[in-house]
């Protein structure tokens, strides 16, 4: 009888694998699908899901965790993978890079990691970055992902690379009393939330936009299938003039944070297990800003792009890679 249940338990473990948990795959039937990870990437679609904008096609939007957005374009399956996704630069460089796929259509957000510290400490600067954080230990908020890596690359920028501790640590831990880090780096609304919990005694003393350069860096990406650009060239067209008018809707005074978070809970791939990047309480239009979310065409972003992901690759820690010319679309 033991061995019957173990056998029972373990088919439907193969089952559950076999179907998989992930909010990703293909869900429109034949029609075009639109993915993006909660947060700043979701926000660049907030307009075009407020409005249900189909582009009258079949147009369905999917909003998941930034945990699984890169399983929404690696599935064996290609039917199964989004059609147009937004993701992390690094990401897109190593699992898009060749441009067989997909291609790149622009740059969505353009950083959005702020450095806080106790409320006493100084606001860092390109001059005095350097001998701040030199013998410092700074705590990183998801630090094996995309943060870790801009983080390393600010530094190996300053030449400290070998002089400051960077760890891993939750937004929890992120406080300016009886911490044992000298600094944090943090993405909004994080940043702002701990920050204006007075409790906590912290301030921003920077962002890891201003330190790398006046216009930042291209943090997401817009991807799409190469047959469905092939097939919807007109299409690819429109969906491109509208992520362009986005970021002016989400920062217009009558758009309220009520009205851009209904958009995007509304799309979650996974309602019942998705724990909200953004509250009506932190999405202010400050935090909007702080996002930097400004899409930015293929062909006007593409040298900004390709120094960037040389400079993450010099880092060394195997999370971005060069790309070809082929991975960046051409009208």
């Amino acid at each position: 009888m033991k061995k019957f249940l173990t056998a029972v338990l373990c088919a439907l473990a193969l089952c559950a694998s076999a179907f998989g948990f992930s909010a990703c795959g293909n869900k429109n039937n034949g029609g075009i699908t639109v993915y993006a990870p909660d947060g700043a990437p979701a926000l660049a679609l907030a307009q075009l899901m407020s409005e249900e904008n189909g582009f009258d096609k079949n147009v369905s939007y999917h909003i998941v965790s930034s945990a699984e957005i890169n399983s929404c374009v690696t599935y064996t399956d290609d039917s199964k993978n989004a059609d147009l996704c937004i993701l992390p630069v690094n990401a897109a460089s190593k699992f898009l890079g060749g441009g067989e796929r997909y291609k790149m259509l622009g740059t969505v957000t353009h950083g959005n990691l702020f450095i806080v510290a106790s409320a006493d400490k100084q606001t860092l600067t390109s001059e005095n970055f350097a001998s701040a954080l030199s013998d410092k230990k700074v705590g990183v908020v998801n630090f094996a992902a995309f943060p870790g890596s801009a983080a390393k690359l600010i530094l190996n920028k300053y030449g400290i690379s070998d002089s400051v501790t960077l760890e891993n640590v939750a937004a929890t831990q992120v406080t300016g009393t009886e911490t044992q880090y000298d600094y944090f780096v943090i993405p909004e609304p994080a940043a702002s939330t701990r920050v204006a919990n007075v409790n906590l005694n912290l301030k921003q003393v920077g962002s890891l936009q201003s330190l790398y350069g006046e216009n930042g860096y291209p943090q997401a990406v817009l991807v799409a299938k190469n047959s469905l650009i092939e097939k919807e060239p007109a299409f690819i067209t429109e969906f491109i003039g509208a992520m362009t008018d986005g970021a002016n809707w989400l920062l217009n005074e009558s758009v309220g944070a009520d009205t851009i978070l209904s958009a995007v809970k509304k799309h979650y791939a996974d309602p019942e297990n998705t724990k909200p990047a953004f509250t009506a309480a932190n999405l202010t239009k400050a935090v909007i800003r702080n996002c930097a979310i400004n899409f930015v065409s293929s062909a006007d972003s593409k040298e900004r792009v390709k120094t960037f992901l040389n400079e993450l690759t010099a880092v060394n820690d195997g999370t971005a890679t060069a790309v070809s010319d082929g991975f960046f679309y051409s009208a």
